[in-house]
């Protein structure tokens, strides 16, 4: 029988992250257990306004992989919603800020990569269970910086904690 997270419990563990996250400039947060975390601002499609969430994540070469489960929700999160109308958006891995460009992978890479999400965590197939919507698998490629190397230490423009 699997289980699921309720969400409220989901909700109070992406604000703590976040709180660890800006209290300590990313020295806490970014590793939970065995999970990677980390934060990716985006700006929300409707309001204009600043969003951030805590997402698992693992790296795929220089890029960042995320899922968009929505703890097995019917719907997509609204973060992915934010992704798909602004791809350009800001990330934090532990100290590391960059910006970068979000794309959504198609079904060869997501088949190479969905065995890799489960190894991070095999809860998504038991949430893949609660829903007929194929979860999103998304790639984070980092934009290259003016000077043509990968942006990254600086702080996040328009992005304040």
């Amino acid at each position: 029988m699997s289980w699921h997270i309720p969400d409220a419990m989901m909700l109070a563990a992406d604000r703590l992250t976040q709180f660890l996250y800006r209290a300590t400039g990313g020295l806490l947060g970014e590793k939970q257990l065995s999970y990677s975390v980390l934060l990716l601002h985006t700006i929300g499609r409707k309001t204009g306004k600043k969003r951030t969430h805590a997402l698992l994540y693992f790296r795929d070469g220089e890029n960042l992989v995320i899922c968009a489960s929505n703890n097995g929700s019917t719907q997509s999160p609204a973060w992915y919603l934010n992704l798909q109308a602004n791809p350009r958006v800001h990330i934090q891995h532990g100290r590391i800020r960059r910006e970068v460009t979000a794309e959504t992978v198609g079904p060869e890479e997501r088949e190479r990569l969905w065995p890799k999400l489960l190894t991070v965590r095999p809860q998504f197939a038991d949430y893949q269970q609660y829903t007929s919507r194929e979860f999103p698998i998304i790639m984070l490629k980092p934009l290259p910086a003016v000077n043509g190397s990968v942006s990254g230490q600086g702080g996040i423009p328009g992005m304040s904690s």
